[in-house]
């Protein structure tokens, strides 16, 4: 009886311990998002389509991104804004404006630059395996 007691509190204090470490983890990888990013791309998200974008995580989970998009000629700039959170080691963002949830893969190619490539859309783009870079502004 005593050894399965101790094999049991053993057991709890290894889950615990793992489940700590995941979690600094994505503590570790939020604190580094912390902050304001830019990104450009082209034909990336719909042929014709360019966008560039200034975006702001704030430490309290929110984000603001404002988005400039050239069609055709055309030039429109629209402001998004929601939470965000990683979870897992993934890059979570939800919209204010219609509480939809796209999910990331975050890869921090060093202090100033990320990579994204999405998991899960909540719109249709051209491009399948849509990935962007955006680049930390001082």
């Amino acid at each position: 009886m005593k050894t399965k007691l101790s094999l049991l509190i053993l057991t709890s204090i290894l889950l615990f311990s793992f489940a700590a470490v995941k979690t600094s983890d994505d503590d570790k990888l939020k604190n580094k998002l912390v902050g304001t990013w830019s990104g450009s791309e082209e034909d990336n998200q719909q042929n014709g389509l360019t966008k560039y974008w200034i975006k702001t995580h704030n430490k309290n989970g929110t984000f603001i991104i404002l988005f400039t998009s050239i069609e055709n000629c055309e030039v429109e700039s629209h402001v998004e804004k929601g939470k965000w959170k990683i979870k897992d080691g993934l890059f979570y963002e939800t919209f204010d404006s219609d509480g939809k949830t796209d999910v990331y893969a975050v890869e921090m190619l060093d202090d100033n630059t990320v990579k994204y490539k999405a998991k899960e859309l909540s719109l249709e783009f051209d491009n399948k395996e849509y990935e962007f870079v955006e680049t930390r502004q001082e």
